[in-house]
């Protein structure tokens, strides 16, 4: 009797759940190879689940190691995408295909990173696996280590050969990764960065520099290290405004003391507003009281502010000194997922004068939260059949 060739849903289920001694049994009426109309089968179900023991069995009936379902999702992807890190390393001895991307191009190295699992970035790498691509949306491992603040993960990624380009590389809102972690207050990141090829010297879109993005999200701490590696006090953006200007704005009073104790000058126009009118207009009472006690010639404007705010005048940018809008209260650490679950790294920070960025203490905006339970994962309209994929 010829056994059939599509997958009933409940099988496919049965292997999600890691259901052993049903999913055998009912593999004498399947072909190891069935698929169900999502083109699931029971290996990339078994290893979405990370059920190693039926992942291992199913290998020994001779399952299908590169076969994908309907998105473009092997059996080795699933498993690096849930972080299934000794399936992914079972799979890797078996000789599955380590690059093989889905059907938007984003790699098992790129699901892993997406969702932080670091062991299984780790386990790519030592396998050979391409760690400096880049999809479609702009994204790869290492921007995506930067905007989550993934230490540990960022250190597998920069002893690549090649990781010095994609540090240097700007993403789509025109920041490099200096900056995406210099505004979301990621210190050690940071660091790891400079001693990898990183500059303190970058500018984004609006020409702000690293030092000047801390300032206006009102990173204390990464002010202070900035300081301490000698980031130019006094740089410009293009409209004239200096991170103690962006801080003064911001409301930041810690960053604001910080800069105005390492000597920052507060005679700076920036929209035709010193920092102590900008204090004032957006209700910042302590940077105001810090602004007026200053002597006056520490508050006399500078030549290089006159000019600054001449050549800005013709067409100053409404945005923030990070290249994106936004609203105040933004977290500028985004992670905007999308349905295949890769991620593009952005850094948009509010436009100037608004009250600031959010605390460190929320969660990543657009990050799906790691879901526990696999078997939960949307179902097929018709047949209740799972489609595999990372949400």
């Amino acid at each position: 009797m010829a056994k059939k060739k599509k997958a009933d849903a409940a099988l496919i289920q049965a292997a999600l759940s890691g259901e052993r001694k049903q999913v055998i049994a009912m593999l004498s009426k399947h072909d190891i190879a069935a698929v169900d109309a999502n083109g699931n089968h029971v290996l990339v179900a078994a290893a979405c689940g990370g059920h190693l023991a039926l992942v291992k069995e199913l290998c020994d009936l001779d399952a299908p190691l590169e076969l994908a379902n309907g998105i473009g999702t092997t059996a080795l992807w699933l498993a690096a995408g849930y972080g299934h890190t000794d399936v992914l390393s079972f799979l890797i001895e078996r000789k599955a295909d380590v690059n093989a991307p889905n059907s938007t191009k984003d790699t098992p190295m790129l699901a892993a990173a997406s969702k932080s699992h670091t062991a299984c970035v780790a386990a790519l790498c030592a396998a050979g696996a391409r760690g400096l691509t880049v999809n479609k949306a702009g994204d790869s491992p290492l921007s995506l280590a930067v905007a989550s603040g993934n230490l540990e993960m960022l250190k597998v990624l920069v002893a690549l050969p090649g990781s010095a380009a994609l540090i240097k590389r700007k993403n789509t809102n025109g920041v490099q990764a200096v900056a995406v972690a210099a505004q979301a207050g990621h210190v050690e990141i940071v660091e790891v960065l400079l001693d990898a090829g990183g500059s303190l010297d970058e500018r984004d879109a609006n020409g702000a520099a690293p030092l000047a993005l801390a300032a206006f999200c009102g990173q204390a701490a990464m002010v202070r290290s900035l300081l301490s590696k000698r980031a130019d006090l006094e740089s410009y953006d293009a409209a004239g405004a200096t991170p103690l200007w962006l801080a003064a704005s911001a409301g930041h009073t810690d960053c604001f003391s910080i800069l105005l104790d390492a000597g920052a000058r507060a005679g700076v126009l920036s929209g035709g507003k010193t920092a102590l009118q900008a204090a004032s207009s957006n209700g910042h009472a302590a940077i105001k009281k810090l602004l007026e006690e200053l002597p006056l010639e520490r508050l006399a404007l500078t030549d290089e502010a006159t000019e600054s705010e001449a050549q800005a005048a013709e067409g100053e940018s409404a945005g923030g000194p990070s290249g994106g809008g936004g609203g105040g209260g933004e977290d500028p650490r985004l992670l905007q997922f999308t349905h295949t679950g890769a991620a593009r790294a952005s850094a948009p920070a509010p436009p100037r004068g608004a009250r600031g960025s959010a605390s460190d203490d929320e969660p990543l905006e657009g990050v799906a939260p790691e879901d526990d339970d696999p078997e939960d994962d949307g179902a097929d309209a018709e047949g209740g059949a799972p489609q595999l994929s990372i949400n």
